[in-house]
């Protein structure tokens, strides 16, 4: 399976925004042109009028970054500001679980400037493996951003909402995230039902 970059593009739309506005299709219509196969996108439920969307650009061309492209994907943003962090994945596979299940949760951690982020590998590796041992973890993956070395996002898919509130008050969420969280200068997690679109 092919290498992707998984840009995660995250909008705060419109009071009234519908997914399938002829805005949102057509840049979704740009990406499968530059030969992107998968994509996802879905509104926060914790978070009214965010909307992400995940592109899963083949590795050996990047993502699109042609100016006409990016102009339409401000324009999209209420405030013409959408944030896009670009993780890299060695197989297409790796997030897909997280992407396709029941409920997603997309969790970032960005590391503290004055941190030694070698020091914190260990955790954040384990704070994903951990969730294997959570009732109705569905799978998924995490990586570091290659625009933001200090940035990294976890890509969790569960079976419920229930599912991951239960994980979340157990004892071995919290050994890792107590680790992490003060080395953290922001960290934060979004949840929503994706919309998978395959091209």
């Amino acid at each position: 399976m092919p290498p992707i970059v998984s840009e995660i593009v995250k909008f705060t739309v419109k009071p009234g925004f519908a997914l399938g506005s002829p805005e949102f299709a057509q840049l979704r219509t740009a990406a499968v042109e530059c030969g992107v196969k998968e994509q996802y996108y879905g509104m926060c439920t914790d978070a009214p009028n965010t909307l992400l969307w995940v592109i899963q650009w083949p590795a050996d061309k990047g993502p699109l970054e042609a100016p006409e492209f990016r102009k339409s994907v401000k324009a999209l943003d209420a405030a013409g500001e959408p944030v896009s962090s670009y993780l890299p994945f060695a197989h297409e596979s790796l997030p897909r679980p997280a992407l396709t299940a029941p409920m997603c949760q997309l969790c970032f951690l960005h590391v503290g400037p004055s941190v030694d982020k070698a020091t914190l590998a260990h955790s954040l590796d384990k704070t994903f493996t951990d969730c294997y041992f959570a009732d109705g973890f569905a799978g998924g993956n995490w990586a570091t951003a290659s625009n933001d070395d200090r940035l990294n996002y976890y890509y969790l898919g569960y079976e419920s909402r229930a599912h991951h509130t239960a994980y979340s008050k157990s004892d071995l969420c919290a050994v890792e995230m107590n680790n992490l969280v003060p080395h953290m200068d922001s960290f934060g997690t979004y949840f929503m039902k994706m919309t998978q679109q395959l091209n």
